[in-house]
């Protein structure tokens, strides 16, 4: 009995921690449009499976979370990404840096599901 109570707790709180980080998460996911002559012209950022994952023409990676606020490993391309925020807090920018590309974007209101759409990156 006290296993199963113990394997319960262990669970509930495994799943109150993982509802916790995608909540945490949410604020950066959005549409990010970057400059002509960037790399890339549009970069989703979208929670999957309790996952930060940049999408991409380029492809999908995950966002590590480093011990910066705002700063994320770039795990794919061995680089960083980093949310920068407006007067408000609210994030508003991403700027990715791997190897000698660094280029910044601003995050557009259009949503990111019409991205997903568009891109056909992620099935629903």
């Amino acid at each position: 009995m006290k296993k199963i109570v113990l394997a319960l707790f262990a669970f509930l709180a495994y799943t109150a921690a993982q509802a916790q980080t995608d909540t945490l998460f949410q604020q950066y996911t959005g549409k990010y449009i970057f400059p002509d002559g960037s790399p890339v012209k549009e970069i989703g950022v979208i929670v999957q499976e309790g996952v930060l994952t940049a999408t991409s023409v380029m492809g999908n990676s995950e966002l590590r979370k480093t011990e910066t606020k705002d700063v994320f490993e770039i795990v794919s391309f061995a680089g960083t990404a980093t949310f920068k925020r407006n007067a408000d807090g609210k994030v508003n920018g991403l700027q990715i840096q791997v190897e000698d590309v660094n280029m910044e974007g601003t995050k557009t209101e259009e949503g990111i599901g019409y991205f997903l759409r568009k891109r056909e990156v992620v099935q629903w």
